[in-house]
């Protein structure tokens, strides 16, 4: 019987072996592993675990999630996010709880407590179109104006 942290067999609802690959929206019950390769978006109200060989670029948002493999992109636990030993996560990360064991590297955004929520999606609106002639700008107060010969700055 396999088990994990407490959980047994009985208790996962689905599994994405190692050289498995998923893209898309996926939704599940009870308890999800990935060992494979996923890409898109993972909701449920329950358990996410990505295993050793996993790797997640989605935006997911489900009640807990387990990292051990790679994930980037957005992490929304509504409970708990936990970083296990040996994880790569590079994402913007929102819970209420967060766990990081020794050993685990995480990179990006993260926001606590009961009230934080993702950042809205950037919207895909066109880019003002440029002018043909030159722009002159105001610079933000106490920044010293750019030079117009476009030597060095210096950085604050």
């Amino acid at each position: 019987m396999l088990k994990l942290k407490g959980l047994q067999s009985e208790d996962l609802n689905g599994f994405l072996d190692d050289g498995t690959e998923f893209s898309g929206e996926l939704r599940f019950r009870d308890v999800l592993r990935v060992d494979g390769r996923l890409k898109g978006r993972v909701v449920s109200d329950n358990m996410l675990i990505i295993g050793e060989t996993g790797q997640v670029d989605a935006e997911i948002d489900c009640g807990v999630v387990s990292i051990r493999g790679k994930v980037s992109g957005q992490v929304y636990g509504r409970q708990r996010i936990e970083l296990l030993a040996g994880c790569r996560v590079m994402a913007t990360l929102v819970s209420p709880k967060l766990v990081i064991e020794d050993g685990a590297f995480f990179q990006g955004e993260c926001r606590m407590g009961e009230g934080a929520t993702l950042p809205p999606k950037p919207t895909a609106s066109p880019a003002p179109a440029a002018s043909a002639g030159t722009q002159a700008s105001t610079p933000a107060p106490g920044t010293p104006p750019a030079s117009a010969s476009g030597g060095g700055g210096s950085a604050n």
